[in-house]
């Protein structure tokens, strides 16, 4: 059938409508309307029952409950009673809505009956943003027509709509003007207001559809994503929009910088009073230009595993340093004249653009497929050169490395880097590893110092990403205490939907950010649902939080999300440090002496462990920085959870604490003594026969099976001691379901955080009990 038949056919249905569905206009088809009758809709609703009938400016309107389940979202399904038009035809869909609340539509068509079905979603779209302007508008979604034969499926809906709250009518256009895409789009509201807002005013920052990956030419495809999602962020409470800034797009050429396309960017989010948070990418793959590609200057990473290396660019070049440098000053005397940026975030290296070593993802130059892996990425010559240096200033004669490492080299010319797995020495792998990672932490902090030089006025936050093992080289500590220096902030770029790892994943960071008095930030890994969201916001609140970032899918497109967002969000107003005697001892010398210890994220080693005692209690890491920087002292128990290799000066710094009062609890595995790195366990020795001084030490003696008894164990030690403060003890006496979690912030509150799919009743000791609702937290005072 050609356009001309189709649109015969199409008038042809028309004709046969009763006449008020005609009123609308020739050329648009109803196709359900609450006010049509059954027998004259295009459209059955097979869900019907479940909706309800509300009145909106005096006129019908339907509404659906929003589901309970974070990880399917709420739909309107559909099933055409009858075919219109032919297989290809370009048709567009009008969805008329009360636009209450907040939300983004979206339209998908049933295209592949087989199994559970396979579903299209719209080429082109506008207007699909719920903004609460509290009035009748209109979304627009194209497609092509999938085989009409699968409108006969009877047992799949056939058009399927999620985000929408407030239904009146679906139409169907046969085709668009380009002048109909623009009035379609100018019909977008920009001057709306935030449904929620905070007394006490913090970063909270998402993305908006700015593109990633490509060139210039995803400039219109940019600025119309912006057009939509930036009204919708800031009508939930978004004050900024990050996006990535790639070498590639400002410096095509050598010297002649270009910044229209983020000059568009910042423009557009002018129109809404938001303002730009920026991640700055010149090392990575996918910002090199080709220019400097070509170059001899380009240097990248080589696996210590492969021998083969990714032009993701190596920390150890001697070229690099100066075009980040020129790179940071352009964009600074560009942009913070301006006056419109909320701050920066730092991309000194990775994949993506974090403070780490190449580990995941293949974003590759020009998109070409890298080789990239979690491993040891010190294999060029220049990695080599500084190793080598650096040993030779730590041991000055050949023969004293030697007998370090138990080898016989001739000179420092042949000492190169090696795979830590591959060290029979003890010291040797310790070498390795502390160079690699102080080598991360030193050029994490470089960028940091030169960015501030471009700078000066700007808040800037370092990217600090993975869960610590010792391949990623980021020392979460090394890398929050340098931004000490510039007065800036560390942003923690590994949360996810699971709170509790959540705070294994975050809280060494986010100790060190308390501790030093740096800013602190919180960003997903990736994807996360309303239980992220909720976590997420609860982790915030809990550890002082200043800077709040995700990706604007995660909320905006997920309406559960968005609902539980917008009930929470005004509890960050509460945010300050959570009052925390309890400390996990974060072990960064087992770390590099074996990779049992983080390596593998959901593997037996650490991780487990910590999340069952968080489980019981809230805690702040310790690792053997901050302990040697004097921060054990403000905590009353100290909790080992994996390693027995510790460094002697640490070890001392414990000891004399438990002496002095300190109560210190110990896992049965491993089932030696925990030694200092030479093999010494005097210490602990001591610890085990009772001598203690003032203080208390515990050693665990049941099985490591399953963890959750070592958390008990340790819950059943913090019930017995009578010097901690006053509201732990009663947050520990609060009964309670497994999957609720407690923090005891410093004015007074609990807050009680429901991470299960049940509401839970919490029941203090004097009998007073709280429900809280699933994947919510709620507070009281005490």
């Amino acid at each position: 059938m050609n356009y001309q038949s189709g649109i015969l056919s199409l008038l042809f249905v028309l004709a046969c409508l009763p006449g008020d569905a005609l009123e609308k206009s020739e050329s648009v088809l109803p196709l359900y309307s609450v006010a049509l009758p059954d027998s004259s809709r295009i459209l059955r609703f097979l869900n019907h029952d479940s909706c309800s009938i509300k009145l909106r400016e005096n006129e019908e309107v339907l509404t659906i409950p929003i589901g309970r389940d974070p990880y399917e979202e709420t739909s309107w399904d559909f099933q055409f009673a009858r075919p219109f038009l032919s297989a290809g035809q370009a048709i567009v869909l009008e969805i008329e809505f009360y636009d209450e609340g907040a939300g983004m539509l979206d339209v998908v068509m049933l295209n592949d009956a087989r199994f559970y079905g396979r579903w299209q979603g719209a080429n082109r779209k506008a207007s699909y943003t719920r903004l609460n302007t509290r009035r009748f508008r209109r979304a627009y979604f194209q497609f092509s027509l999938p085989n009409p034969d699968l409108w006969e499926e009877p047992h799949k809906p056939h058009l399927r709509i999620t985000g929408l709250q407030f239904l009146k009518a679906i139409s169907v256009h046969p085709q668009f003007t380009e002048d109909d895409w623009r009035r379609a789009k100018d019909a977008v509201p920009i001057d709306v207001e935030p449904m929620v807002r905070l007394q006490r005013p913090m970063d909270v920052v998402c993305t908006a559809g700015v593109d990633v990956l490509s060139d210039h030419s995803a400039l219109q495809s940019s600025l119309e994503a912006l057009h939509e999602l930036a009204p919708l962020a800031k009508v939930v409470g978004f004050n900024a929009v990050e996006s990535y800034v790639k070498w590639n797009l400002i410096e095509p050429e050598l010297g002649r910088f270009d910044f229209r396309f983020y000059d568009a960017v910042v423009e557009k989010l002018q129109q809404y009073d938001l303002l730009w948070f920026p991640l700055l990418i010149v090392g990575s793959a996918y910002a090199l230009p080709d220019w400097f590609a070509a170059s001899e200057e380009n240097i990248g990473f080589v696996c210590l595993e492969h021998g083969v290396g990714n032009p993701i660019q190596s920390i150890w070049s001697p070229y690099h340093k100066k075009h980040v440098v020129r790179i940071l000053h352009a964009f600074g005397r560009h942009y913070e004249p301006m006056k419109v940026l909320q701050g920066v975030r730092l991309g000194p290296s990775g994949n993506y653009g974090e403070s780490q070593y190449p580990a995941g993802g293949n974003w590759g130059y020009k998109g070409e497929p890298m080789h990239i892996h979690i491993g040891f990425w010190a294999n060029d010559p220049y990695a080599h050169l500084d190793f080598r240096r650096t040993m030779e200033t730590a041991y000055g004669r050949i023969e004293t490395l030697n007998e370090a490492w138990d080898t016989n080299y001739e000179s420092f010319a042949d000492v190169k880097t090696v795979l830590p797995t591959l060290c029979y020495s003890k010291q040797r792998r310790l070498d390795m590893a502390r160079w690699y990672t102080r080598s991360m932490s030193d050029w994490c902090e470089w960028w940091a110092l030169e960015a501030r030089k471009a700078m000066p006025d700007t808040p800037i936050y370092q990217s600090a990403g993975g869960w610590g093992f010792l391949d990623a080289g980021t020392d979460y500590v090394d890398q929050t205490k340098s931004m000490v220096k510039i007065k800036g902030g560390i942003r923690l770029t590994n949360e996810i939907d699971s709170f509790q790892e959540n705070v294994y994943a975050t809280r060494l960071a986010a100790t060190a950010a308390k501790l030093y008095g740096v800013d602190l930030g919180y960003e997903p890994a990736s994807s996360h649902t309303a239980r992220g969201a909720v976590g997420r916001l609860f982790n915030t609140i809990t550890t002082n939080g200043d800077h709040l970032f995700t990706y604007h899918s995660n909320v905006l497109s997920r309406q559960l999300a968005i609902d539980k967002w917008l009930a929470h969000y005004p509890l960050l107003d509460l945010r300050q440090d959570s009052v925390i005697d309890v400390a996990v001892y974060y072990p960064e010398t087992m770390n590099q002496l074996d990779e049992g210890t983080f390596r593998h994220l959901y593997a037996w080693g650490f991780n487990p462990r910590a999340a069952e005692v968080r489980r019981h209690v809230d805690v702040d890491y310790l690792n053997e920085t901050l302990m040697r920087d004097g921060f054990l002292c403000r905590y009353k128990v100290l909790i080992f959870i994996w390693g027995n290799i510790i460094d002697q000066d640490v070890l001392q710094i414990i000891d004399d604490w438990i002496r002095n009062g300190g109560v210190a609890v110990y896992p049965s595995f491993p089932r030696g003594n925990l030694e200092t790195i030479e093999g010494d366990a005097s210490i602990f020795r001591k610890w085990s026969s009772g001598d203690t001084g003032q203080g208390r030490f515990h050693r665990f003696a049941g099985d490591m099976e399953p963890p959750s008894l070592y958390g008990d164990y340790v819950n059943s030690i913090l019930l017995d001691l009578p010097n901690l403060h006053p509201l732990t003890q009663k947050a520990l006496r609060i009964e309670h379901p497994d999957k609720v979690f407690f923090s005891v912030l410093q004015d007074g509150q609990i807050l009680a955080l429901n991470y299960g799919d049940e509401t839970a009743i919490v029941q203090m000791e004097d009998g007073r009990w709280y429900a809280v609702e699933p994947y919510s937290f709620i507070r009281f005072l005490e």
